[in-house]
């Protein structure tokens, strides 16, 4: 079976969320100093990116937010399995962002989490973090009537 199949990637995103919540609640705990500054440059960045309506940035930040957020968390383990579903995953939305996602409100969610990570308040990140989950699994449901 595909992982670009939308099925597949509701199993895939059932993992994930455990696990970006996990990776957000511990970023915002054990984050240095300059992994939150960085995470802020991104939250600041997904706001332009959202206002403006650019997936070339988004995709950019993106990518950014997932690896900052692995390397904040200071888990090996999650880190290992969060790499492999977040590749997965961005195979999946570069195969349909065009025709099914919004873009702004995807942006806005991911400066949520990496701003709540950044400002130390891993309940707040979790929440983001589901949030942002709700929003994936909405994007990959979407894809099916498209």
């Amino acid at each position: 079976m595909s992982d670009l199949n939308p099925r597949n990637q509701l199993l895939l995103l059932e993992v994930r969320r455990e696990l970006e919540r996990l990776l957000s609640r511990a970023g915002a705990e054990r984050a240095t100093d300059e992994q939150r500054k960085k995470l802020e440059e991104v939250a600041d960045g997904m706001d332009r990116a959202a206002r403006t309506n650019d997936d070339i940035a988004f995709m950019r930040l993106d990518r950014g937010l997932n690896q900052l957020m692995i390397e904040a968390a200071h888990n090996d383990y999650a880190a290992r399995s969060m790499k492999l579903l977040q590749g997965l995953s961005r195979r999946f939305w570069y195969m349909h962002y065009r025709e099914a996602a919004d873009l702004p409100l995807c942006a806005r969610l991911h400066a949520n989490q990496a701003r709540a990570i950044a400002r130390r308040n891993g309940e707040a990140a979790a929440r983001a973090s589901d949030k942002l989950m709700d929003y994936v699994e909405t994007f990959t449901r979407a894809t099916v009537s498209v």
